[in-house]
């Protein structure tokens, strides 16, 4: 598609429009249906996987520590980080301000265990 699916959606009318579901982005939405608002998807904060409802419901989802794909994939230390991250973001999300993480210097490379919200 000329222009990606984003502009597709973007521009044809939702009548004319040949896109069924939703459509994964690289971006804090995960996903997007045809009228480009944020989807049903989620993302697991340890694996970056994307989880759907149901998998949140799952008995090994701990928001922004687990999920049944990576349960057994991470140490307890990488938990225990996991948690510490989830809480630094919800107390950034109740100050009202955007949690960015760790800040790197210039040319400072992120150790490959680090995301780029770690």
């Amino acid at each position: 598609l000329k222009g990606g699916i984003l502009k597709y959606l973007e521009t044809v009318p939702n009548d004319e429009n040949l896109w069924r579901g939703e459509c994964f982005v690289f971006d804090g939405r995960v996903s997007v249906d045809a009228n480009l608002q944020p989807g049903s998807f989620e993302q697991c904060h340890a694996c970056r996987r994307a989880l759907r409802p149901e998998d949140m419901q799952h008995a090994d989802y701990v928001a922004g520590i687990s999920c049944h794909h990576c349960i057994n994939e991470s140490s307890e230390e990488q938990k225990q980080r996991y948690a510490e991250r989830a809480r630094q973001m919800s107390l950034a999300r109740e100050r009202g301000e955007k949690h960015i993480g760790k800040k790197l210097q210039p040319r400072e490379e992120a150790p490959e265990h680090l995301s780029q919200d770690d």
